[in-house]
């Protein structure tokens, strides 16, 4: 990952916007979940085919909370009504049979006649669907099996009926979208610190990204944020209790950093606003 620049005196001082333009950052949930369908639809309005949304908070964690207590059926939702709102015939597929059980009863009535609910390794990605949703998918325990379901569901070729080269061309060019992917690759290098992901993600681009919480110092936060079509950003907030603050944008760059690129920079912003 590219190193991180170092703020200028501005951003630590006055927590003044040092790089980049003014920008929204979602405070509340149901901003970001908005934010987050908006991106969707910017991606694949620029013809990016293969989509990632992953929204790291704990209400989004589908491995730890169960989908009717956690908010990911929300931008299940959202996300089916706008692409319906398109003409498209969602499928969305969920990570295991009990997960697709629970999404039939949580899924608004409005849409459940109109989307296809099918589990990850036994339902594909039908001839007769226009756009794929995986939610949550995960392959715990580094399960190959769940890997290469994925794979499959991707690298999926055109029926042998389909003889147009053009019709199979768009076949092959079907949008299919990660929703808050853990897919880890069997790979010597992985540990619990530093996961492998699995080669075919990097065909994938970030439409929505935000972890509030990216790292956390004595006397301030960061939230690492994305939003198609904008550039990775990091946003900060103070935590002191004389300088409580809402969030402002301090660095914008086109590539993520990675976590232990920010920290060095967090511990010279607490000795600033500590002095």
């Amino acid at each position: 990952a590219s190193r991180m620049p170092r703020m200028c005196e501005a951003a630590w001082m006055g927590f003044e916007e040092a790089i980049g333009h003014p920008a929204k950052f979602p405070e509340r949930m149901e901003d970001a979940l908005d934010q987050a369908g908006q991106a969707v639809l910017n991606a694949l309005d620029d013809g990016i085919f293969r989509v990632t949304v992953q929204l790291s908070m704990e209400a989004f964690d589908a491995m730890e909370v169960p989908l009717c207590q956690g908010s990911i059926m929300s931008f299940v939702n959202i996300v089916g009504e706008i692409l319906i709102e398109r003409g498209l015939r969602v499928n969305f597929i969920f990570n295991s049979v009990a997960d697709a059980s629970e999404a039939k009863h949580l899924l608004r009535g409005d849409l459940a006649e109109k989307v296809t609910i099918n589990v990850l390794g036994l339902g594909g990605f039908g001839q007769e669907d226009d756009i794929c949703v995986l939610v949550c998918p995960n392959n715990a325990g580094k399960d190959l099996r769940r890997i290469e379901d994925v794979e499959r569901l991707i690298y999926a070729g055109p029926p042998k009926s389909m003889t147009s080269r053009k019709e199979r061309r768009l076949f092959q060019q079907r949008p299919i979208i990660l929703l808050n992917p853990s897919l880890e690759a069997i790979h010597q290098h992985s540990t619990p610190a530093r996961k492998v992901e699995p080669m075919f993600m990097s065909d994938f681009t970030t439409a929505f990204f935000i972890d509030p919480l990216a790292i956390v110092s004595r006397s301030s936060e960061a939230a690492l944020f994305k939003s198609y079509p904008s550039q990775w950003q990091l946003w900060m907030r103070s935590t002191l209790p004389k300088q409580p603050s809402s969030y402002k944008l301090v660095w914008e760059k086109m590539n993520a950093p990675a976590i232990s690129d920010i920290t060095p920079v967090f511990v010279d912003a607490d000795d600033r606003l500590l002095r």
